[in-house]
């Protein structure tokens, strides 16, 4: 790193971290050389055994987008080197003029704050100041966070546990008809046996990954130090620096063994990621709070402030108007089975985090086949009586960190760690509630959230085929966006218990659903500080199973308010959109504002605000068109470009913003990957659980790239099959893809689009517009017309270059064997078989007319 020109390296020792801290400076006229020594000083940095690493400085980089790791390509090195190796850029505003020069770069950490202040006084420059999270030291009685009570479960005898049930005191658990009684027997019986195999024990709370120290090396480096200083000696650095190469050899080994040891488990991909998250988290613990110009330190007063901002969101109790039955049909009850309390049982991750009630997921799912049936019994007690058991009515409250200023207790959001036990019940009931809502139709088709056969990919699918739809037609289309404020906290319960008796929920049911949400509880939870227990009056528990559920029926009449435009929901993600020709716009924009006025005062009847700030609307087919809009008094902003539902877009919906964002991901994740694990198979299998997912998020906007972000998507796997085969194995990319038996990204996405258009087309996967399914159509080709995709004349290039057009294509040249498969199964075995064979792959692209393929077929071969 010193090799770096101006630059400075300094290492500080507080008593419970290190600190390295590299101050740069880069001049504009700095050669290539120059910047690859800056280039490997970050790679050199990143395994710097410290646990906070900072590198600052006037780089003179007035040309990078930050944002999106990209700029001329003689940088393509050093953004390359940045991204993969974990850092981090922290400064968003300009620091000299309208140029972003000086710049703050950490790795796993993230900075509390980073503000541009004042001009320096002897310089055109800004100062950049930036806080580090370092916790507090201890001084004096102050209360232990660092530590909690639980068991471990490492090496528990399940078979022991299983015996050990069947042998309890059940008799009058099977004979009593008390709630009551049910709970505090089942409760007390489970306890005892896990007291038995596994007891309960205190164990410190790992805050960050630092470097272990056994106690003989650290008493040896003691020692060396001191002599050290009092001789002056050098050749005890020499022993010193052999000491800690020790070290780093004992740290790789443990690092090993424990990833040996996830590899070889039965729940393999579940320890691997944890481990992997693990490896990632730079410290997570929130070292202060800045509430009302009042500075919170304390573990247990932060704890309080953040139970007080979460318990604000309560609302006094709202008596509703009348709500007219939406339908003669009702549901009742729900039926428990043993079968189904399995399947729920089987649908748990096998973790070891306990709810309040001090039960963990994985003793349900490794206790045998005895506890569904005690569940049994206790769930239908507790359907039939109408009431949910007051012990499940307390959830812990997890601050988890949205964005901004992690300072402010407004920049955390509430998670529910609602109890194991109770989860299972919910999935019975919610399976059963919203198919019987989907069976007589109660939920608009305008809703994709939590319901079967509708995700975000459905709700994205949906929107883009209207959007090009209406650009065919030569409209201008207008979305609208629509943030509301904490929307789970702010359900009334009045308002929403008569929703669902409209919609023919009825006793014990509906009782049961209102003991569910009266007279919950809870506790927030900092590390393990526990604040005092708050009530809550409002809200569906966010942490639950049941909850989205009841939020989509909650929220459901919202599309009412809507005539003209065609509105589109994921939960309380809601964006509305608006076409017309050109001579036609002052009538629509009249139109839209009394559908504002509508959605105004639907939200005032529901006892929901909008957050105005995050709301807006964007043009497609005319970015210069300026329109006020307004609701509630506030006019809605224009945006440049759209988050949405993990999809990021402009205007002209080249989705070149997207492709750079899950690069930029996926490099990080992969440098992550690559640095913390040693075995290949490791590596492949979180590659493929953890990054390939991104990079293949909503396939059928992916099939719509252009070719150059189809590249950028194919070199991120590149990036990993070199990085993991090593650059000396001498292999190219097609073969170093069949070595670690991974499929180019091109080929799996082509596989993907031909399930998603066979689910499509056969109604596997809502859609709120019919689709046409593909029939024989008359042709002279006798042996190839059956289920054939009718082709759709376009005149426009974003109606030719969207999903169903490409693929009615491909479709029609599948075999005919192939698209007549009667079953998904068999589809998608079909499809594989057929993908392997680059004869019939180069058939099934390759056209006169169209090849969406062919241009990426010739360049990742």
């Amino acid at each position: 790193m010193n090799n770096v020109p101006d630059s400075l390296w300094v290492v500080l020792h507080g008593d419970k971290y290190k600190l390295l801290i590299g101050c740069v400076y880069r001049a504009p006229s700095s050669t290539k050389e120059t910047d690859a020594l800056l280039a490997k000083s970050f790679a050199h940095a990143s395994s710097f055994s410290a646990n906070y690493k900072i590198i600052a400085g006037d780089f003179n980089l007035p040309e990078v987008n930050w944002l999106t790791s990209s700029g001329p390509q003689r940088f393509d090195e050093l953004l390359a080197t940045i991204d993969c190796y974990g850092w981090q850029q922290h400064v968003q505003t300009p620091t000299r003029g309208d140029n972003m020069l000086d710049l703050v770069f950490c790795h796993d950490t993230i900075p509390v704050s980073t503000y541009v202040s004042n001009r320096f006084s002897s310089s055109d420059h800004r100062m950049v100041l930036c806080s580090l999270p370092f916790s507090p030291l201890n001084t004096g009685n102050k209360q232990d966070s660092g530590s909690t009570i639980c068991r471990s479960y490492k090496y528990t005898d399940w078979g022991l546990v299983q015996e050990l049930i069947r042998l309890c005191q059940w008799d009058d658990y099977f004979t009593t008809d008390s709630l009551e009684a049910l709970v505090t027997l089942f409760y007390r019986n489970v306890t005892l046996c896990l007291d038995t195999v596994a007891p309960k024990k205190i164990v410190k709370l790992s805050r960050h990954r630092t470097e272990y120290i056994p106690r003989a090396h650290r008493n040896k480096l003691r020692k060396l130090k001191k002599q050290y200083y009092s001789t002056k000696d050098i050749s005890l650095l020499l022993s010193i620096h052999e000491s800690l190469e020790s070290l780093k050899r004992l740290r790789s080994q443990k690092d090993l063994d424990e990833e040996l040891t996830a590899l070889e488990s039965t729940s393999k991909v579940y320890n691997l990621t944890a481990l992997l998250k693990k490896r990632m988290q730079s410290a997570r613990e929130i070292p202060y709070l800045l509430h009302d110009k009042v500075i919170y330190n304390e573990p247990a007063a932060i704890c309080e402030l953040f139970s007080d901002w979460f318990a604000n969101f309560s609302l006094e109790t709202h008596m509703p108007g009348e709500t007219a039955p939406v339908t003669s049909s009702s549901l009742e009850s729900i039926v428990f089975t043993n079968q189904l309390i399995v399947q729920a049982i089987k649908s748990l991750k096998p973790s070891t985090s306990t709810g309040p009630d001090g039960l963990a997921s994985i003793i349900f799912k490794n206790s045998g086949c005895d506890i569904p049936l005690l569940l049994l019994k206790f769930f239908s007690i507790s359907m039939d009586t109408g009431t949910y058991p007051s012990e499940w009515k307390t959830s812990f409250i997890i601050p988890h960190y949205k964005s901004g200023d992690r300072a402010n207790v407004r920049n955390y959001r509430p998670i529910n760690i609602t109890p194991v036990i109770s989860r299972i019940m919910e999935k019975v009931v919610k399976d059963q509630l919203s198919d019987y809502l989907i069976r007589e139709d109660l939920v608009t088709r305008s809703q994709h959230g939590f319901l079967k056969n509708r995700s975000c990919v459905t709700c994205h699918f949906d929107f883009f085929n209207c959007i090009t739809s209406s650009r065919e037609a030569r409209k201008l289309v207008v979305v609208l966006y629509f943030d509301i404020s904490r929307a789970f906290d702010m359900v009334s319960h009045s308002i929403l218990f008569e929703k669902l008796y409209s919609c023919g929920i009825r006793n014990p049911l509906l009782n049961w659903l209102k003991s569910f949400l009266s007279n919950r509880v809870q506790i927030t939870k900092v590390g393990s500080v526990l604040s005092h227990p708050r009530q809550i009056s409002s809200g569906v528990v966010q942490g639950s199973v049941l909850g989205p559920l009841l939020f989509t029926v909650y929220i459901n009449s919202i599309c009412k308010c809507f005539t003209l435009g065609k509105p589109f929901l994921y939960a309380d993600d809601l964006k509305v959109v608006y076409s017309c020709y050109t001579h036609e716009l002052s009538d629509m924009v009249t139109k839209i504002h009394l559908e504002l006025s509508s959605l105004a005062t639907w939200c005032a009847d529901s006892c929901l605000n909008f957050n105005i700030d995050k709301c807006g609307w964007i043009c497609i087919g005319n970015s210069n068109l300026d329109l006020t809009l307004e609701i509630n008094g506030r006019k809605l902003a224009k945006l440049n470009s759209v988050v949405d539902l993990g999809i990021r877009y402009s205007s002209n919906l080249t989705f070149a913003e997207q492709t750079d964002y899950a690069r930029r991901k996926t490099r990080r994740l992969i440098g992550c990957i690559t640095r913390n694990f040693f075995c290949c198979e490791t590596r492949v299998l979180l590659y493929k659980v953890c990054v390939r997912p991104i990079l293949e998020y909503c396939p059928f906007i992916l099939s719509g790239l252009r070719q150059n972000d189809k590249l950028k998507l194919e070199g991120v796997q590149r990036q990993f099959t070199s990085r993991t085969l090593g650059l000396e194995s001498g292999l190219e990319y097609h073969e170093r893809c069949v070595r670690l038996r991974l499929e180019p990204l091109w080929k799996r996405r082509l596989k993907l689009n031909l399930i998603f258009y066979y689910k499509l087309t056969n109604l596997l996967l809502h859609s709120s517009e019919p689709i046409t399914k593909p029939t024989a159509v008359i042709s002279y080709n006798l042996r190839n017309h059956h289920n054939l995709a009718a082709m759709e004349h376009c005149q426009t290039y974003v109606r030719y270059n969207f999903f169903l057009n490409k693929f009615s294509v491909i479709w029609n040249r599948l075999p005919a064997n192939v698209r007549d498969a009667n079953t998904l199964p068999v589809f998608i075995s079909s499809v594989t078989r057929l993908l392997k064979d680059d004869n019939a792959l180069l058939r099934l692209t390759l056209t006169p007319s169209f090849s969406p393929y062919i241009d990426i077929l010739s360049s990742l071969n």
